[in-house]
C-alpha cells in the first residue's frame, strides 16, 4: 500500500516498509592446491589461492583471492589445506575457514614474497596500508595493467589495444613505457599474433587519434595514485596546461575542493620521478595534447547544478553523462544531498532515488536531461 509506505517513511539508510532476506550462502569443502602472485599497475601484489575445482552454487571455482598477506594469517590457511569457501553475495569466491581437524602436518606455510615474481626487485610495505608493492617502476606486470588503463575507454581510448596485443608488446620488448605506443610502426604490430593489415592499420589510426584527447584524459590515464576520472578533469581544468601541473607543489592544491592532502602528496610526487620526467618528455615528443580547451560554451541549463546519476541510463555510460554536466558548467556528484538540484534516473535505480525523494530532490528521467543538454 503506497498509502502505507508514506506512513511509515525511512530512516537515514532504508525504508520502514520494507525488509530484504537473504538465502544463506551455499558453502563447500576443497583443497587449497597453491598461492600465486598477482601485481596490479600500482604495484600492489595481491596473493590468489589455486583450489581444486569444486561447483559452488552452480558455477565452478578454481582460484579465489586473499585479499592480502594480513588474510592469510587471520585465516591460518596454508598451502595443502582443506578449507571452506563460499560465493560473497552469490558472486565472489570466498575463502572462509580452514578445516584444522583434517590436517596432516605435510601443509606448507606461505610466507610474504621478498622478491617480486615478475621483475625479481624488491616488495615493500609502506606504513599506515596493508598492501605489499613491487618497487619497480619497470617491473612487466605494472606495465601490462598500466598499458590497459592507458588505454582504457575512459583514457585515451585506444580501440585494438587490448590485453592480448599489450602482452605480446611488452614480452617482444616493443613497448616498455605510455610512450613507445606512439612510434609503433606497422610491421612492428603485423609480427603480433591475429594481426593483419587492416587490424593493424586501425590501431595505427586509433592510436594516432588519440594524441588529440583532453589533456584531463592524458591525467587520468597515467595512473597517479588516487587521481580518478573525476579528478584528473578537476586538475586540468585548473592547471590548464601539463606543465604547470607537473611544476605545481602541495601549497597549489590547497584551495582545490576536490583534491585532499593525500591526492595532492600523490601527483606531486608522481611528477617529481625521474621516470615520470623521461615519459613526459617523450610524450611531448610524440605530439600529445596537453592542454585543456577551455570550452566557450555559454550559460546552459547545468551551470551551476548539482547533477546526480542513479541507475542505468539506455544513452550514455556513467562517466560520458557526468563528463557532459561538467562540459555544460554543472557538477557531478556521486552522492545525494540536500544540495543536490537534480537527480538523473535510469533503468533499476538504487538507494540514491529513494534519498532524493525523502530530501525532495527534483528527480528527471534520462529523456528530460538528454532535453537540458541539447
Amino acid at each position: 500500500s503506497f498509502i502505507h509506505q508514506e506512513r511509515l517513511g525511512f530512516t537515514q539508510k532504508s525504508p520502514r516498509w520494507a525488509v530484504a532476506y537473504k538465502f544463506p550462502a551455499v558453502q563447500v569443502t576443497t583443497v587449497l592446491r597453491n598461492i600465486v602472485i598477482q601485481v596490479g599497475r600500482t604495484g600492489v601484489i595481491t596473493p590468489v589461492a589455486e583450489l581444486d575445482p569444486i561447483e559452488c552454487a552452480g558455477v565452478v571455482i578454481s582460484r579465489a583471492t586473499l585479499h592480502n598477506f594480513d588474510e592469510i594469517e587471520r585465516l591460518g590457511v596454508k598451502i595443502g589445506e582443506r578449507i571452506i569457501i563460499e560465493r560473497a553475495g552469490e558472486v565472489i569466491p570466498k575463502i572462509i575457514k580452514v578445516i584444522e581437524s583434517v590436517r596432516t602436518g605435510k601443509e606448507k606455510a606461505f610466507g610474504v614474497p621478498k622478491k617480486c615474481p615478475a621483475c625479481g626487485l624488491g616488495v615493500v610495505k609502506e606504513k599506515e596500508e596493508v598492501a605489499y608493492r613491487c618497487i619497480n617502476p619497470s617491473c612487466p606486470a605494472q606495465i601490462e595493467r598500466s598499458l590497459i588503463h592507458f588505454a582504457s575507454r575512459q583514457a585515451m581510448d585506444i580501440q585494438g589495444l587490448g590485453e592480448a596485443a599489450i602482452e605480446q608488446l611488452v614480452a617482444k620488448n616493443m613497448v616498455r613505457d605510455f610512450s613507445d605506443i606512439y612510434y609503433l610502426k606497422k610491421d612492428d604490430l603485423l609480427a603480433l599474433e591475429l594481426f593483419k593489415d587492416k587490424k593493424a592499420e586501425n590501431l595505427l589510426e586509433s592510436i594516432e587519434n588519440s594524441k588529440s584527447q583532453p589533456l584531463s584524459r592524458l591525467i587520468y590515464g597515467l595512473g597517479i595514485r588516487h587521481v580518478g576520472e573525476k579528478v584528473a578533469y578537476v586538475l586540468a581544468k585548473k592547471f590548464i596546461t601539463l606543465d604547470k601541473l607537473i611544476q605545481a607543489g602541495l601549497e597549489d592544491f590547497d584551495a582545490i575542493y576536490e583534491v585532499g592532502r593525500v591526492m595532492a602528496e600523490s601527483t606531486v610526487r608522481f611528477f617529481r620521478q625521474e621516470s615520470t620526467k623521461k615519459l613526459i618528455k617523450k610524450l611531448k615528443a610524440a605530439g600529445l595534447n596537453i592542454e585543456e580547451k577551455i570550452s566557450a560554451v555559454g550559460k546552459s541549463a547545468l551551470t551551476g547544478k548539482a547533477i546526480v546519476f542513479t541507475g542505468e541510463l539506455k544513452d550514455y555510460s556513467r562517466s560520458q553523462a557526468e563528463r557532459l554536466v561538467r562540459e555544460l558548467g554543472g557538477n557531478a556528484s556521486s552522492s545525494v544531498s540536500a544540495n543536490t538540484d537534480f537527480l538523473v534516473a535510469g533503468e533499476k535505480p538504487g538507494s540514491k532515488y529513494d534519498k532524493a525523494k525523502r530530501l525532495g530532490v527534483k528527480i528527471i528521467n534520462e529523456r528530460q536531461f538528454k532535453e537540458m543538454v541539447k
